[in-house]
């Protein structure tokens, strides 16, 4: 029977090939086509859940080993090894949509040699104790097939079409975390460089709190860029906080339904605030501290000057300095051209090189507050203020708390700059 080893070999070839399809539909498909979206769903479970394993191995199994992802893989690498020095209390990503830019998909697909899918990505992340919900970020990774499985190749495709990936201090080199009895800071120079940030926070909390009697947090990370690039990042380009401010606090919008404020954190320019005294050290950094305590009550219908004014009241409490060194600039003004005709305007705030000015009048506005109501008074006319609907505006707060009209307290409070900042004061 000579035909019969025959049959029995081609028999057996068409099993092979037939299983051969099978495992390759179960991998998902060749290499040579694009990963579905239920696939990377997948892969960025399982990508979440490696990071909260400390898993390396599982972690970087998800990442494009190729020469042509060299790069990102390294970077990936060193992001992995900074997350497990992190108190994580969550870490996941979320697939939210592909993306319509077909041609950034064959730009992404030619470099990394494969067929490739450009999907937007939530990040969600808390730390312990710092986060009562999970800050949520926006990530562009580019998705290839590899033996079979979809890895990430890239997160820069769309980054000259408005689509850059947001980046942590993981992303910017060694991770250097510095615990503090009131918080967290986070950089990349020596702990003995970053533990004066840890005791100034740790100075700040409780000194705010005793202002703030409203539960917040209590515990504040704090981050200490490495350099320009990081803090463009961590605040945004067009913040003024990259070349002028000493220190920002920073969130993500919060969420109108619950009044959650996701994602607040003290961002530390190391150079500016090396430039102050220990006493604007400490003004400056308590000033930021109370914007993360007082967040969940500040809203759209805050007036700028009440927000402003109220952090710089419990920056300078205690601080032992005469109100005419504290409001140096204002004192100036009023020598020369007179007590201001009104309270700071919004733009008064944030432009111009009579900022400070605006600074110190907002905190002579808020002082006259708590001198006439106490601190009590001056945390209900805060709370008060932010209730309101659609355009700042303080006068509920003041009819509510002081009891009068805005124009006869911005009498008073001219009157006030006038008796603190006039001659023979």
């Amino acid at each position: 029977m000579p035909n019969r080893p025959l049959r029995f070999v081609a028999a057996a070839g068409s099993a092979f090939l037939l299983l051969l399809g099978l495992l390759t539909a179960c991998s998902g498909g060749d290499d040579t086509s694009a990963p579905t979206l239920a696939e990377v769903r997948s892969l960025l479970a399982k990508h979440g859940k490696a990071v909260l394993a400390h898993d390396r191995s599982a972690f970087l199994s998800g990442v494009d080993g190729s020469s042509a992802a060299l790069a990102f893989w390294r970077n990936q690498a060193a992001q992995f090894a900074n997350l497990t020095r992190l108190p994580l209390a969550s870490w996941s990503y979320h697939l939210e949509a592909r993306t319509r830019d077909r041609s950034a998909e064959a730009a992404a697909g030619k470099r990394l040699h494969a067929k490739a899918i450009v999907v937007e990505v939530q990040l969600r992340y808390a730390l312990r104790q710092a986060d009562l919900v999970p800050s949520t970020q926006t990530l562009w990774w580019t998705v290839v097939r590899r033996d079979g499985h979809a890895v990430i190749g890239g997160d820069d495709a769309l980054a000259d079409a408005g689509g850059a990936s947001w980046r942590g201090p993981w992303d910017f080199g060694h991770l250097t975390v510095v615990p503090a009895r009131h918080g967290l800071v986070l950089g990349h120079a020596d702990p003995s460089v970053l533990r004066p940030v840890a005791d100034a926070v740790d100075d700040a909390v409780p000194a705010v709190s005793a202002v703030w009697p409203r539960p917040w947090t209590t515990y504040v990370v704090a981050v200490v860029p490495g350099s320009a690039e990081e803090l463009a990042a961590e605040v945004g380009p067009a913040s003024p906080i990259s070349t002028e401010v000493a220190a920002a606090a920073i969130s993500d919008p919060a969420n109108t339904v619950t009044g959650d404020v996701p994602g607040q954190r003290l961002i530390v320019n190391p150079d500016a605030l090396a430039r102050l005294s220990a006493v604007g050290r400490r003004i400056v950094v308590r000033h930021e501290v109370t914007h993360i305590a007082d967040a969940r009550y500040t809203t759209d219908a805050t007036p700028p000057w009440v927000r402003e004014g109220f952090a710089e009241y419990v920056g300078n409490l205690d601080t032992g300095q005469p109100v005419r060194t504290a409001a140096a600039e204002l004192a100036a003004t009023v020598a020369k051209t007179g007590v201001p005709r009104g309270l700071p305007t919004a733009v008064d705030l944030a432009t111009g090189q009579a900022i400070p000015q605006a600074y110190e009048e907002a905190w002579l506005a808020c002082r006259l507050i708590a001198e006439r109501v106490g601190v009590a008074g001056l945390v209900r006319f805060y709370v008060v203020a932010g209730e309101g609907i659609g355009t700042p505006s303080p006068d509920a707060a003041i009819r509510a708390v002081l009891h009068e009209s805005p124009a006869t307290f911005t009498a008073q409070w001219r009157a006030y700059v006038r008796q603190q900042l006039g001659p023979g004061r």
